[in-house]
């Protein structure tokens, strides 16, 4: 069976990976980043290099951007060499990045009129599970285009959920990312914690993996906090961005959330401390020099 052509945008951390795992899945693949250069290693590996969006999206079948915000995939999709002047009725557009699940639906109706299938599909992993293809897609949209589209997602991934209509696969990242947040949260104070109470973190992290605790979150990020290193999988200046769209996301809902209002709090104060760039695990560092007991 002939694949799809796969025209993908954004060669950021997350990018770069997922585009290599559609290459190494035998997609024929055209990409393009507003620095060129990123494209670089994918040109290599055999990706085609579009010019521009709009060119990207004429040579593609199915159009994936995986960017940061709204901004930038408004950027993508505006202006005379923006990629909506070549969607239409056989393409299918995905926004692989996180938006809000107000800003999915704002996309979806604005690219109707054009003719081109949109879903929503953020994923549920990092740096680390993005190279590995162990992904988990989070789907929003025309269950029929969804199941369509499995083949892509599971080059890029493990597993797909469809979560819903369009914007529900935006929902259900607001609500993952809520929960990853508050878990690091947790885990630097119990850190802090067990320092300043004389514990070694060797035993606190060897009591974690051993009951029912045990998470693959704690034990990914066990050696930045053991070497207070934190090398970026998912950066903190990205979390905080999350967390804003978790808490309109909160309030649009009407539910109670007051640990993810205090995640956002601690994310924001740990930026302003220069931690953005850092893995949001970096948090623990703010914890750290906010703790009265903690060595230097």
């Amino acid at each position: 069976m002939k694949k799809q052509r796969i025209g993908f945008m954004g060669m950021g951390i997350m990018g770069q990976a997922m585009a290599q795992n559609l290459l190494r899945h035998g997609f024929p693949l055209t990409v393009f980043n507003r620095t060129a250069a990123r494209c670089a290693i994918l040109k290599e590996l055999g990706a085609k290099v579009a010019a521009s969006p709009r060119e990207l999206a004429g040579k593609s079948d199915v159009v994936i951007v995986m960017v940061t915000g709204p901004e930038a995939v408004y950027a993508l999709l505006a202006g005379e060499k923006g990629c909506a002047r070549a969607l239409d009725e056989t393409k299918t557009f995905v926004n692989m990045g996180t938006v809000s699940p107000a800003y999915a639906r704002e996309l979806a109706h604005a690219i109707e009129p054009l003719g081109a299938a949109y879903i929503d599909a953020p994923v549920s992993g990092s740096k680390k599970p993005a190279e590995e293809g162990q992904l988990v897609i989070l789907a929003g949209g025309d269950k029929a285009r969804v199941k369509a589209l499995e083949p892509v997602f599971l080059a890029m991934g493990r597993a797909v959920v469809h979560c819903g209509g369009v914007g529900q696969g935006s929902m259900m990242k607001m609500a993952v990312n809520m929960l990853l947040a508050t878990m690091m949260q947790g885990l630097a104070e119990a850190a802090a914690l067990a320092r300043g109470g004389g514990l070694p973190l060797e035993a606190l992290f060897a009591v974690l993996a051993a009951g029912p605790m045990q998470c693959g979150l704690f034990g990914l990020k066990e050696p930045m906090l053991k070497r207070r290193q934190y090398p970026a999988q998912f950066p903190l200046r990205h979390m905080l961005k999350d967390l804003r769209y978790v808490v309109d996301a909160v309030q649009e809902a009407g539910t109670y959330a007051p640990l993810a209002h205090a995640a956002l709090n601690t994310c924001r104060a740990a930026v302003s401390r220069g931690l953005g760039d850092a893995d949001f695990a970096a948090v623990a560092e703010l914890v750290r020099s906010l703790s009265q007991s903690q060595e230097d």
